[in-house]
């Protein structure tokens, strides 16, 4: 499969994943907890934008069970690495299928920005991470629980 198809169906799923029981009406979108997420992950547009995603992958696969299978699994932990794995190679393979749906979702994310990640989570370590982009795009390090990053230098062209 095409890694950049593969990269776009990544930037989705990092995109979705906090709003996943949300989007599949797993969870209760009121109270503390549904205002922890949108404080935490960027607020009213991010929420707007994944929504907006959601419904046009339910647009064009329907009800594929691979599809929302992977989504409840993720939905069950959105930060759950693994999980969001799956959801992405799942997704990468409807992208491959249909260029026009992966044009289409690639224009509600913003484009052909680039996308820079360095995921950490649970006890990991990085250590000594260059993250160089060249024209537009987004670079972020993440890190959870007992994570340590070291020595981490982005730079945009």
């Amino acid at each position: 499969m095409n890694s950049e198809i593969t990269q776009i169906a990544a930037a989705i799923v990092t995109l979705i994943a906090p709003f996943t029981p949300y989007l599949l009406e797993v969870g209760k979108a009121t109270g503390q907890k549904w205002a922890e997420t949108l404080a935490e992950k960027g607020g009213e547009a991010a929420w707007s934008k994944a929504k907006m995603i959601w419904e046009k992958i339910h647009a064009n696969v329907g009800e594929d069970p691979k599809v929302k299978g992977a989504a409840l699994v993720v939905s069950a932990d959105p930060e759950d690495l693994s999980a969001q794995t799956l959801l992405t190679n799942v997704l990468a393979t409807h992208l491959n299928a249909d260029p026009q749906f992966m044009r289409e979702l690639l224009h509600l994310l913003g484009g052909t920005q680039a996308v820079q990640e360095v995921l950490t989570d649970r006890q990991s370590w990085v250590e000594e991470a260059t993250q160089e982009l060249k024209g537009t795009g987004t670079q972020s390090i993440k890190a959870s629980e007992g994570s340590i990053i070291k020595g981490v230098r982005q730079s945009k062209e």
